[in-house]
């Protein structure tokens, strides 16, 4: 026993050791009292006792002392296992002679280890599991793009190539819009438009025609998943080289149209590349792009309802539709939330160049949209959003002005109704703007509001380097100008209005059924397609702080005839009211004007 006591704990608290070492003396006093008593570990099968089996004189316990019963009426009782051999207890031990001297010996022992001081400076038990090597988590790898470049081509509104994987796409489409546009107005209203853009013979300011609205072809797609491109080519241009526009003189006095020489040409108005899907950005863009500051500008011009966007675009959007710069768009929330934020170099008032120059004169674009109701199942949506932005004024200039409702020939030959001029400030144009829109089964409803203001505005120029005014300028403080528009539309067959997630706005209308009318072996088919019919109210105010751009109010109704998803017919009827205050010249004369458009469309 001295010597079992003086062995090296092998944990710190005795207490919790005590029970193995318990076992090891019980194997060693055991045979000792079968040596003192033979019979003591003889128990009759009928005898309850607290031990079961005997123990050999070496401590190893004997297999044949536990008989097997089996029972008549189940399955054998299976064999204990055996015990692992105990230390043989030293010999000078005393000896148990009856079952109270053992518990009484097993007490005394128990305490005895308990009185034992701790040993801290025991080796530790060492861990019987290892511990799991944790190895670095290594960062995932991109996809190998690219392992299959064969492209199948399918018809998605245009003519789509794509390989397997659709990391590489390729796509062609474009658009040919030909309008044909008819007016009526008094005759003073049609010579005082045409004062009020200085034509040489003011009654031609106001004529019937038909033109190529639009004809465009593009190349778009993506490339290795994430770089996108978009290239839009316009054939429907041509440059204004008349005489008195670049300041040739004498001019003759003769009509425009003589004075005129159509100077057709081909350019791009949309180009850029960009990265999509980056984390935290959405997608980026480079390039000469649309600067969407409302919901009407951020419609696609294939998507559009009416001839034209209307009052407010004119006056708040048109000289700066397509700009050069950057932009961060992404979507939020399964795309129920959307933001885009932009940079630009002003563009000079040009909506076709292909570059823009002006130190420090740059454009800073925001736009939150939301999506607060969606529900496809019951054809419903609501929109609403804000816009704002900054503009630094290309050589301290700006202009705000509307054009009809319905147009004929290129944008040069279309002349204002309304027209601020040309307004003169040190500092920058700011437009800030709401939307709202929605659309519920058959019927559709939007509306936005906007207004800019320019500081420290002049008219005539601006002030000298000493400060003072030169012959003819005038001071004009703050000039505020605003505008808005509110529309309703309808189906009369079971369609509905989609929304564009991606870049809110309206999306393509795929009607139920598509025009059909064809006589067959079976007899006439015939199918009617979509048709829609709607009503518009634009209005403009441009007069504020002395500047008499003229107010204008609009109400305009169309017909659309949706053949199939890339085909449409539209008629447009507009009565349009211009007021001044005062009617100070004869450029500047109150009265009204109708007009009357059609629209051809096809888009692929």
């Amino acid at each position: 026993m001295a010597k079992f006591l003086s062995m090296p704990m092998l944990c710190k608290s005795p207490s919790r050791c005590g029970f193995p070492i318990l076992l090891a003396l019980l194997g060693t006093i055991l045979p000792m009292q079968a040596k003192a008593d033979p019979n003591w570990n003889s128990v009759s099968p009928d005898t309850p006792g607290p031990m079961t089996g005997v123990f050999s004189q070496n401590g190893i316990q004997s297999p044949d002392a536990f008989p097997v019963q089996v029972p008549t009426n189940g399955p054998p009782i299976a064999e204990p296992p055996p015990v692992v051999q105990a230390q043989a207890a030293p010999s000078n031990l005393p000896t148990v002679t009856t079952t109270a001297d053992l518990e009484r010996r097993i007490r005394d022992l128990e305490s005895r280890l308990e009185s034992l001081p701790s040993n801290t400076s025991a080796t530790p038990v060492p861990e019987l599991i290892a511990p799991k090597e944790e190895k670095p988590i290594a960062p995932p790898k991109a996809p190998d793009l690219g392992q299959s470049l064969k492209m199948e081509g399918t018809w998605k509104n245009a003519l789509w190539f794509e390989n397997k994987d659709k990391t590489f796409r390729w796509a062609v489409g474009g658009v040919i819009q030909y309008d044909m546009s008819y007016f009526n107005a008094d005759k003073n209203v049609v010579n005082s438009i045409g004062t009020f853009n200085n034509l040489v013979d003011p009654g031609t300011s106001l004529q019937d025609g038909t033109a190529f609205r639009r004809a465009r072809l593009r190349f778009s797609g993506t490339m290795y998943e994430q770089v996108e491109f978009f290239a839009q080519y316009e054939f429907a241009q041509a440059l204004d080289l008349r005489r008195r526009t670049l300041g040739i003189s004498p001019v003759p006095a003769t009509s425009p149209n003589n004075d005129f020489d159509p100077g057709d040409n081909v350019g791009f108005n949309e180009l850029y590349f960009g990265l999509v899907k980056i984390p935290v950005l959405g997608n980026v863009r480079f390039g000469r792009h649309r600067e969407s500051l409302n919901f009407v500008t951020a419609t696609q011009d294939n998507f559009q309802v009416w001839l034209e966007r209307g009052h407010l675009f004119d006056a708040f959007n048109g000289d700066f539709n397509f700009s050069n710069g950057i932009t961060v768009q992404r979507n939020y929330f399964d795309n129920r939330a959307y933001s885009l934020f932009g940079f630009f170099q002003i563009n000079n008032n040009s909506n076709r160049g292909f570059y823009s120059v002006g130190d420090g004169e740059f454009a800073y674009d925001g736009r939150l949209t939301c999506l607060p109701i969606y529900n496809e199942q019951e054809k419903l949506w609501v929109h609403l959003g804000v816009d704002y932005s900054y503009r630094n004024l290309h050589q301290d200039q700006v202009r705000y002005r509307v054009r009809p409702m319905i147009r004929s020939g290129p944008g040069f030959l279309t002349p204002n109704i309304l027209n601020s001029g040309t307004i003169f400030s040190p500092d920058a144009q700011q437009i800030a703007n709401l939307e709202f829109a929605m659309a519920w089964k058959r019927f559709t409803f939007a509306a936005e509001a906007t207004t800019s203001w320019v500081t420290n505005a002049y008219t005539g120029a601006l002030p000298l380097a000493n400060g003072r005014l030169p012959a003819g300028a005038a001071a004009r403080g703050t000039y505020n100008a605003s505008g808005a528009y509110v529309e309703a539309l309808c189906f009369l067959t079971p369609d509905h209005r989609r929304y564009r997630k991606e870049r809110p706005g309206y999306d393509r209308v795929i009607p139920e059924e598509t025009f059909y009318f064809k006589d067959t072996d079976q007899g006439i088919c015939f199918s009617k397609g979509a048709w829609e019919v709607g009503v518009r109210y634009d209005y403009a105010d441009l007069t504020d702080s002395g500047i008499n751009g003229g107010m204008g109010n609009a109400v305009t109704f169309c017909c659309n005839w949706y053949l199939n998803p890339n085909a449409r017919v539209q008629a447009n009827y507009s009565w349009m009211n211009r007021q001044f205050a005062p009617t100070d010249t004869a450029g500047r004369v109150d009265g009204s004007l109708q007009a009357f458009g059609l629209r051809f469309n096809v888009d692929f």
